[in-house]
């Protein structure tokens, strides 16, 4: 993030009462690395073996250029995506607002008001829980949000206690609300 956009939200963070702020895990492309990995060792093995086999022919050089490259193309996507996301995906929950920032050239902020907060759902598939370590996806939906009814937070570590501090200020802001509207 840039300066100026990080006073901007370190100000609204200081005025709200920051509660929590975290960023996207790494851990959520563990399972795309173990693809490429696979896809990797199937390529070097193919080429190893059409090698042996004499396929190529006079372009074997050809062929283990070609090879080399699709495994830089494969690499180079992975760890653009990697960075990408883990330098430029960042989290804020406060008192009444959830922030959520992207972009590293175009910096795009999504908020949220808790109290206008619908539904939340925590989202673990089996590759989250298995190769990932435990990261995991929020959809939060809001039905008073004209622009974006639905939010998604993804590569999230500790979604559960992510989960369940949403819910519970969501709750509490509702509580204060009511009480408040109530003549209390």
């Amino acid at each position: 993030m840039t300066d100026t956009t990080q006073n901007e939200t370190n100000e609204v963070a200081s005025a709200e009462g920051l509660k929590i702020e975290w960023s996207y895990s790494g851990k959520a492309l563990r399972a795309q690395c173990f693809l490429f990995i696979l896809l990797s060792l199937l390529l070097i093995g193919g080429g190893v073996y059409a090698t042996c086999a004499d396929w190529f022919g006079t372009y074997y050089l050809t062929a283990w250029y070609s090879i080399t490259g699709l495994l830089l193309l494969f690499w180079g996507y992975h760890y653009t995506v990697y960075f990408y996301r883990v330098w430029t995906i960042r989290y804020r929950l406060t008192e009444r607002h959830l922030y959520c920032y992207r972009g590293l050239f175009t910096h795009t902020c999504d908020s949220m008001e808790l109290i206008h907060i619908d539904d939340t759902r925590l989202v673990r598939t089996l590759f989250d829980r298995l190769f990932n370590g435990g990261v995991g996806s929020l959809v939060i939906f809001c039905a008073a949000d004209k622009t974006d009814s639905k939010l998604v937070l993804s590569g999230i570590d500790n979604p559960k206690e992510v989960y369940e501090k949403i819910d519970s200020l969501r709750t509490e802001l509702r509580a204060k609300r009511s009480i408040l509207t109530s003549g209390g």
